[in-house]
């Protein structure tokens, strides 16, 4: 540190005599070759590149420090041909890795190192692809610039396309069948009974048969033929899943309203919305517009435009797809010798098969039925008073466009919840900053700032961290946190792990995520203020963060969040509850103005009022999950005349008690279906039952317990994928997880 601080001195001064200026940012590159002086071959790299050489350089031009990586400043055409350049690299690591197995199989039968292996270098190229495709798939989100976003979605498209061809590479399965075979022969030679197993630890041993898998489920072993047109039907799938969410992305669906169409409408919700040239307010169906809308505006008219509005938007393009690529999964299912597409997703979920997702998904159903119909009584109640007030006539339905706006009005008139005086006491950076506390407290951890003029991100507002062990000082990974609307970005809330931490490169590489989410802007008279459900989704979304971070395992395909689906959900939703203790909402809270915190008799309604109206919201859950387990199962005759409006109406009308919009067909904005959770988005509600069960253990041994936050770390987070999730959740609780949590947490129990 002392050589590197001299070297920069030096460059420093010699910048500043050469270009007579006393700006010192022009230097910076100057010193990076030398910034690794504990390397072996840092004499070699003096001798390559001396140091007054480098002083010499000009310094009109600063080059971009990068932490990792990740690159955000790439240009369209740079973002184009990164695509050709990703592919023909991985092309030759995957060639590099067959013609390895020629070469180790015919070599003595000697135990290798595991890192010596093609399983080995398989990760190695999982992690090299993973970065490159970040690069040039991220921008589609996030970019300001549409030519950046178009260039992404371009490059994306063709390595989407080529990751189908990636994974059915019959010579790479042929290669790493080959090895096993001859690393059997090693073991045997070593012991008649033995398998390869005894050859290696156990996260390689899981790993390698996760490779194994792999190559079957994406039907290496079947002949020529079908392997063809697997390769077809899976390109094809990739395309639409783009282009569906691409078409959401872009859409900029508005309406122009009157105040008086906005009765009822916070003035702070008015600060925020745009003005038309009539003058009128400009509504779009972005979430900060949309869900406080729903919530709190009293014209029924305008609540049922936006929502039907909502419920069709880009019907016309994303319908045809989505129906498409449910025929498409069908027949890659039995291409692969499974019944259905939800069987082959299930295969290998925690779940299993697609009859053990429906008994928990109607068992909930049944269950949830009285507290379902004490909602509804209590909804339509206060809706015939309204209509009564109103003197208009009351229909005695709930609308699709109603029960966002009534269970509200529970909220207000049986738990005194003001929702628009509560988001007051929860200004953006205050609950951020408390967050951030909180999980460095419980995960002992130390969050570091990148200085806006250092940080590397895709747009100003765009904040970066650095992550460090507590105890070691050991530097962990970045996180990014983009956290408000922009034109064309991703919009709703999620995380996005951008470079997997595992070991590579003969290394460990650090980690690094982005949250995305949508947060409503400051105000020329006050901060961007959150609403508690958007507390709630601060802390979840976070958690995926930190699922991703604190992964510490070798291998990239199974790092961070690469879990189980119907698991994935479970750390984050865990998190979730410390917005409803009291401790969490005096770190969190300060009014905006008086700098108070939340009083203690609104922390207690805010408690008292988490399962208000739950029969209503597991229910509409319930629906989602029911109507995506139901598409994926679906027998070949039913698919040949599928109708995906007739499904999402009947399914919600069965399940939740109420029917969409005529004419909508809500699937079109269904990107879960189409974006990685097709027969999986029952995990919400499964997954809900450990995180129920894992949050008890902090209840019992204190919410903000090191000790406890440590296990949790180490036991649940750090292993990512690399073992079964049963195995993770046994050994934090102690013990194989249970229903009850759960039922108590939803107060179906007491």
């Amino acid at each position: 540190l002392v050589c590197n601080r001299i070297v920069t001195r030096v460059c420093q001064r010699v910048c500043r005599k050469e270009s007579g200026t006393k700006n010192s940012g022009s230097f910076r590159h100057l010193a990076r070759p030398y910034r690794d002086l504990r390397s072996p071959n840092f004499s070699l790299v003096l001798s390559r590149r001396p140091l007054f050489a480098f002083c010499r350089m000009s310094t009109t031009a600063v080059k971009t420090q990068y932490p990792n990586n990740l690159r955000f400043d790439l240009t369209p055409e740079e973002i184009r041909n990164s695509a050709d350049t990703t592919i023909a690299a991985s092309k030759a690591r995957l060639d590099a890795v067959v013609a390895s197995v020629g070469v180790l199989v015919t070599q003595k039968l000697q135990r290798p190192q595991f890192a010596e292996t093609p399983m080995q270098a398989l990760s190695d190229e999982d992690f090299e692809f993973g970065v490159a495709s970040s690069n040039a798939y991220f921008p589609s989100q996030v970019s300001a610039d549409k030519s950046i976003r178009d260039a992404s979605t371009e490059a994306n498209q063709k390595l989407e396309a080529y990751s189908v061809e990636k994974e059915l590479r019959h010579d790479v399965y042929l290669a790493v069948k080959r090895y096993v075979e001859h690393l059997d022969s090693i073991a045997k030679s070593e012991n008649a009974s033995a398998s390869w197993e005894s050859l290696f630890s156990t996260e390689e041993v899981f790993f390698t048969k996760k490779i194994l898998q792999g190559f079957e489920r994406n039907g290496l072993h079947l002949p020529s033929e079908k392997q063809s047109r697997l390769k077809l039907l899976r390109q094809e799938m990739s395309e639409i899943s783009i282009k569906f969410q691409q078409n959401l992305n872009e859409d900029q669906t508005s309406f122009e309203f009157t105040r008086e169409e906005l009765d009822g409408m916070p003035e702070s919700y008015f600060d925020s919305l745009k003005i038309s040239a009539a003058g009128k307010f400009i509504v779009s169906l972005k979430y900060p517009d949309l869900f406080p809308l729903m919530k709190k505006c009293k014209v029924d008219a305008t609540r049922r435009i936006v929502y039907t509005a909502k419920e069709s938007q880009c019907m016309a393009q994303n319908v045809p797809l989505f129906e498409r690529l449910i025929r498409l999964r069908q027949e890659e299912a039995e291409l692969l010798g499974f019944k259905n597409h939800a069987e082959y997703i299930l295969d290998i979920r925690m779940a299993k098969n697609a009859q053990t997702v429906f008994d928990f998904l109607n068992r909930l159903v049944e269950r949830l039925e009285p507290a379902f119909q004490d909602d509804i009584k209590a909804l339509l109640s206060l809706k015939r008073k309204d209509a009564e007030a109103s003197g208009i006539p009351f229909d005695g339905r709930l609308q699709s466009w109603d029960w966002r706006y009534y269970q509200n009005l529970v909220l207000e008139n049986d738990y005194s919840i003001n929702a628009e005086e509560i988001r007051e006491y929860f200004p953006m950076d205050h609950v951020l900053a408390g967050m951030l506390g909180i999980f460095q407290e419980i995960l002992s951890l130390r969050f570091e700032e990148v200085a806006p003029s250092l940080a590397h991100v895709w747009h100003p507002e765009v904040r970066q961290f650095s992550v460090f062990d507590l105890k070691s000082g050991a530097f962990v990974g970045h996180f990014y946190l983009d956290l408000h609307p922009r034109e064309g970005k991703y919009g709703h809330a999620a995380e996005f792990g951008l470079q997997k931490g595992c070991v590579a490169r003969g290394s460990r590489q650090a980690p690094a995520a982005a949250m995305v989410a949508n947060f409503s802007k400051a105000t020329p008279d006050r901060p961007s203020l959150l609403d508690h459900d958007e507390v709630v989704t601060l802390f979840h979304e976070f958690g995926h963060v930190m699922h991703e971070l604190m992964s510490t395992g070798r291998f990239a395909p199974v790092a961070g969040t690469n879990v189980q689906r119907d698991f994935v959900e479970a750390p984050s939703q865990m998190l979730e509850n410390w917005v409803y203790e009291k401790q969490t909402m005096l770190r969190i809270s300060r009014h905006f103005q008086t700098g108070s915190p939340l009083p203690d008799d609104v922390m207690q309604k805010l408690i008292n009022a988490k399962n208000a109206t739950i029969g209503l919201l597991l229910r509409r859950q319930l629906f989602f999950a029911i109507f995506d387990m139901t598409v994926h199962t679906l027998s070949p005759d039913r698919l040949s005349s599928f109708d995906s409006a007739a499904y999402w109406s009947d399914i919600a009308e069965r399940v939740m008690g109420i029917r969409p919009p005529e004419g909508t067909n809500g699937v079109a904005g269904f990107s879960h279906l189409t974006g990685g959770y097709s027969a999986g988005y029952y995990g919400y509600l499964w997954s809900e039952v450990y995180s129920a069960d894992m949050f008890d253990k902090f209840k019992r041994e204190g919410i903000f317990s090191p000790e406890t936050g440590l296990q949790y770390r180490e036991k649940i987070l750090a292993p990512g994928g690399s073992c079964d999730a049963m195995d993770l959740l046994v050994a934090f609780l102690g013990r194989a997880p249970t229903e009850d949590s759960f039922l108590k947490h939803i107060g179906l129990v007491h």
